[in-house]
């Protein structure tokens, strides 16, 4: 007889001396509905199981990993880290063979892989792994080929407009990639163009063109580039046609609270000059905590909102207070105390409610 898979139908718990216990009951395999981690610990925990318990239904669920898995596990790992060295190498190759290539050499190479990589992904094209190996190239490609245009023509861009052009070419392909890799290095480009931008602010480009010029405060762009995030990791959230792992969503709204604590650590220290970031700040943040109340599917939003509001509230603290001494110290300790124990028992409370309801 094959192993019986754990699911609602093959599992069954019986009392036994105060305690569950797990039965196996054999299923045919192609009525076999298969769950995944999450779903065996809410299991888990709806019935209670102990230590015995838990190690009995890993072993129904076939949940452990075999050595086939694991081998498949090491070939994926090895061949992302083959992936990113490749990238890299092309880049450092170019670089240290700098003097030794003609103009022509130098662009030669980049664009002939950037081809060769865009025949592989036509040829295999994604979900293959390998397409989504050569699109992921092909983005790197992108970036490597506009920072040599830019090193031997001196076209006197800005290193953020460098990386503004290189989110914009390299869109398609992070997109067609379908790979949670690309998207999250999409992420990084687009997020190093911002905070170069917002941590320099050039009298001249694009973006200045349409911020600077405008006279708006830093605090304001700042707050801007938080909500650009935000609209892209709301659009993550509510696409319909294609799955986007958690940690990519994250990273997202990482980046975008990075900005939003930005501007609201600027909105505290300049009241007067913060203009629209005053008000951008705590809509921000009462949005994506609503979100995530609302769907009760992840912690990770609320305590990002919480870390924004602590954070925020203790520079406001020592902004009010102006002249620091012992007492706005030992005041602003015990607001670091209480808004952190607090914060960590309302995350408590609602991991675990969350959770009984989806086990429910």
């Amino acid at each position: 007889m094959c192993p019986a898979v754990v699911s609602s139908d093959t599992v069954r718990s019986s009392l036994l001396d105060g305690g569950i216990v797990l039965q196996r009951v054999y299923t045919p395999p192609r009525m076999q509905p298969k769950l995944n981690r999450a779903e065996l610990d809410r299991l888990a925990e709806y019935y209670g199981l102990e230590a015995d318990g838990v190690h009995t239904l890993l072993d129904i669920a076939g949940a452990r990993p075999g050595r086939r898995a694991s081998l498949h596990f090491l070939s994926r790992m090895l061949f992302a880290g083959g992936v990113l060295s490749l990238a890299a190498g092309v880049v450092f190759f170019v670089a240290a063979n700098w003097s030794r290539f003609e103009v022509f050499g130098r662009f030669a190479l980049i664009e002939a892989l950037l081809v060769a990589c865009v025949v592989a992904a036509l040829i295999r094209p994604p979900p293959a792994i390998l397409g989504r190996a050569a699109l992921f190239l092909a983005f790197i490609c992108t970036g490597a080929l506009l920072a040599l245009f830019g090193q031997t023509y001196q076209t006197g861009a800005d290193v953020y407009e460098l990386f503004t052009t290189w989110a914009l070419l390299g869109l398609p392909l992070a997109v067609l990639s379908f790979w949670s890799a690309s998207a999250a290095a999409w992420i990084l480009v687009l997020n190093t163009a911002l905070v170069l931008y917002c941590g320099w602010q050039p009298q001249g480009g694009l973006l200045w063109a349409m911020l600077g010029a405008r006279r708006l405060q830093t605090a304001e762009i700042i707050a801007g580039c938080g909500w650009l995030n935000l609209a892209l990791w709301f659009l993550i959230e509510w696409r319909p046609w294609v799955a986007t792992p958690s940690w990519v969503r994250r990273l997202t709204l990482s980046c975008a609270f990075g900005y939003i604590t930005w501007a609201g650590v600027l909105a505290a220290v300049e009241s007067g000059e913060a203009g629209y970031a005053a008000l951008a700040v705590p809509i921000a943040m009462i949005a994506v905590a609503l979100y995530a109340l609302r769907r009760r599917t992840d912690i990770y939003p609320v305590a990002v909102v919480m870390g924004t509001f602590i954070i925020v509230s203790m520079v406001w603290l020592a902004n009010v207070s102006r002249d620091i001494d012992e007492g706005i110290l030992l005041l602003m300790a015990l607001w670091l105390i209480g808004t952190s124990t607090a914060a960590g028992r309302v995350l408590t409370l609602l991991a675990r409610r969350w959770r009984a309801e989806g086990a429910a």
